[in-house]
């Protein structure tokens, strides 16, 4: 009888332990970022636009003019630092100094930097091809900037003035940040 308890006792705690561990494991699949897209990947599926360089509103967010349209673009698999240019970048900017260990000051100062650095290498009027047709959360163009023939997106993680971006996953911390005194 004792034999029968114990069973009775022993199944659906198995069971429970069973279903939470499938539930967790669901849960952290969920969660998991999905791959980044290459920018070969891309290319393959579907041809560049050629556009024209409208501004930068940041390091990670040109706005561009392609057969007369204008589009926002987020740019695929990266992320700057914000820059506090509005009320949207200064709450984003402190969820990113919680996420990298650094000041909010030391944030706008990398992100004016990454928004400097393409403004400089792609100034506005410049011809671009936009890599990407999937649309982000908020409607923006994922997509890999091309200007001069150079890959904007790996511009900005190679020089350290963006991290990758393995949404839904949190971003890296650009390698350049926080900038040296020097650098600001």
């Amino acid at each position: 009888m004792r034999m029968f308890i114990r069973l009775g006792l022993l199944i659906p705690v198995t069971f429970t332990l069973a279903c939470s561990s499938n539930t967790a494991t669901r849960a952290e699949h969920e969660r998991a970022p999905a791959p980044i897209p290459t920018l070969a990947e891309l290319r393959a599926a579907h041809p560049a636009d050629k556009c024209t360089l409208v501004f930068w509103e940041d390091g990670d967010t040109p706005t561009v003019e392609c057969g007369g349209k204008k589009d926002v673009v987020r740019m695929l698999g990266i992320d700057t630092a914000e820059s506090g240019f509005d009320d949207n970048s200064r709450r984003r900017g402190k969820r990113q100094v919680e996420l990298w260990g650094m000041s909010l000051e030391q944030v706008f100062a990398c992100g004016k930097a990454a928004t400097k650095r393409v403004r400089e290498f792609c100034p506005v009027g410049s011809p671009v091809e936009v890599v990407g047709t999937e649309r982000g959360k908020y409607g923006r163009r994922l997509a890999y900037v091309i200007c001069k023939g150079v890959d904007m997106n790996a511009l900005l993680v190679r020089e350290g003035l963006a991290g990758r971006y393995p949404y839904p996953g949190d971003p890296d911390k650009p390698a350049a940040c926080p900038l040296p005194a020097t650098h600001k």
